[in-house]
């Protein structure tokens, strides 16, 4: 125990000697923290989007004139049991007319014609939404190819499809330039943090050879480089946090206008734990990682 407290007293000593190293070392992994703040809200503000661009997509189903109501009731069944389905509206034709009637209220030109065909123009259809929107195509299919075909005058999946596959590919390529991003981005940091302490070691050269000489062991020659690692990215992590809260606290308001689904400040405090968890686990498991890769290289263990 007194030998632990002993090379963390090392090490915090060695983390105010070596201040320019150090400092570098903050800054890298404040950095490092930072993109990866700016990596998860990203996923977030992504993931709002995509949803919210879900919540307009959908196709309708219109059936024929003389089509039963229990007929439509049946594919509306079958169509709410269908793997990925979220719901399905069954809109009337009455519904529609009078949905119609008070949109255009303020024209009566509109109005005054639609009264004069003393018919109702309207038919019955469907309105099929799903989880995701590659359900659509399969949906589509099944409809395509079921006894119920006879019965549907069009559907609007055609019409939606170039949308729907076009919105598919692109929120799937933003995630995978976002993820390669992050990942290249934390690899340059890692190899900052590993040549700063092959520097550290090398700067402290006479120092551990001395150690060697009189015979200490490998664990007492790199714990305290381990440790002032630890502290440097240990703060560095602090600073992007504070940073992070302070901005997010100034912004919330803005993120709201750009999609208003978007709410940072309460998607970072329902997740602070988990959120920094991870974060913090990374940072300090990458530091220790590569600090030993760099002092073992060093040591030629």
């Amino acid at each position: 125990m007194t030998t632990l407290l002993r090379l963390i007293k090392e090490g915090f000593e060695l983390f105010k000697r070596r201040r320019l190293i150090s400092f570098a070392n903050i800054f890298i992994t404040f950095l490092m923290s930072l993109f990866i703040f700016i990596g998860i809200f990203s996923y977030y503000f992504i993931n709002q989007a995509i949803d919210y661009v879900k919540g307009k997509l959908d196709f309708s189903i219109y059936f024929k004139d003389n089509v039963s109501k229990e007929d439509i009731t049946k594919l509306k069944n079958i169509l709410e049991n269908f793997p990925g389905v979220e719901r399905v509206d069954y809109i009337t034709k009455e519904s529609a007319l009078e949905t119609f009637q008070k949109k255009f209220l303020s024209n009566p030109v509109l109005l005054k014609a639609l009264n004069e065909l003393k018919i109702n123009p309207f038919v019955d259809y469907l309105i099929v939404k799903t989880k995701n929107p590659e359900s659509y195509s399969e949906i589509a299919k099944y409809i395509e190819s079921s006894p119920y075909r006879a019965i549907i005058d069009f559907l609007t999946y055609s019409e939606n499809k170039n949308v729907i596959q076009r919105f598919i590919k692109i929120s799937n390529y933003l995630k995978i330039i976002l993820t390669s991003l992050i990942i290249v981005i934390l690899t340059f940091c890692l190899l900052i943090i590993f040549n700063l302490t092959l520097l550290s070691i090398y700067s402290q050269k006479e120092e551990i050879e001395i150690f060697k000489l009189i015979g200490a062991s490998n664990f007492f020659i790199r714990t305290p480089f381990i440790i002032s690692n630890l502290i440097s990215s240990f703060l560095g992590f602090l600073l992007a946090e504070a940073s992070i809260i302070i901005f997010i606290m100034k912004t919330n308001d803005f993120w709201s206008k750009i999609l208003f689904t978007l709410n940072l400040q309460q998607f970072l405090f329902l997740n602070f734990w988990h959120i920094n968890l991870y974060i913090i686990s990374f940072i300090l498991i990458s530091t220790l990682i590569s600090s030993l890769i760099a002092i073992q290289k060093y040591l030629k263990i």
